[in-house]
């Protein structure tokens, strides 16, 4: 089935399909939702934590990752907060959280950390440093953590 992006004017969230190996987000893609769409893999860079309190973005896994899909900060110093929750059919679901000092990188790079179709995760700059992240991502088997340093 082919993306087909939003044709009313009363949907005020835009979707935006992303398929490159990399893409780096932009002050634009405030409020919009990116529906991630290549199996192989792909790495997106948050924007600079200098932009606006507030900006918000979010991700939705369109198809399933066969390849690592990898969410990170611009600069060294940016750290994740919150946490995603991986559901599993598989196995038991968990919830998992970056440790708040050093986690910098949303890294999916196996089944069990949350790269298959249907999840979703939403990222908050919260300020100088500091993103927000917040989702319900699936998994296979038993839910790992996808939260690393680069």
């Amino acid at each position: 089935m082919a993306f087909k992006a939003a044709v009313s004017a009363r949907r005020t969230r835009q979707a935006k399909e992303i398929t490159g190996a990399t893409y780096q987000i932009k002050v634009s893609d405030h409020g919009k939702t990116l529906m991630l769409n290549r199996p192989a893999g792909m790495t997106l860079t948050l924007p600079a934590d200098t932009t606006f309190v507030g900006f918000t973005v979010k991700m939705i896994v369109r198809a399933t990752f066969t390849g690592t899909w990898e969410i990170t900060g611009q600069a060294d110093g940016d750290l994740f907060f919150g946490g995603v929750f991986l559901s599993s059919v598989a196995a038991k679901s968990d919830r998992f959280g970056p440790n708040g000092s050093s986690n910098d990188t949303l890294k999916a790079d196996a089944d069990a950390k949350g790269r298959l179709s249907g999840g979703f995760i939403e990222f908050t700059c919260m300020g100088p440093n500091e993103w927000l992240v917040n989702g319900v991502l699936a998994a296979g088997g038993t839910p790992a953590t996808p939260f690393a340093d680069t």
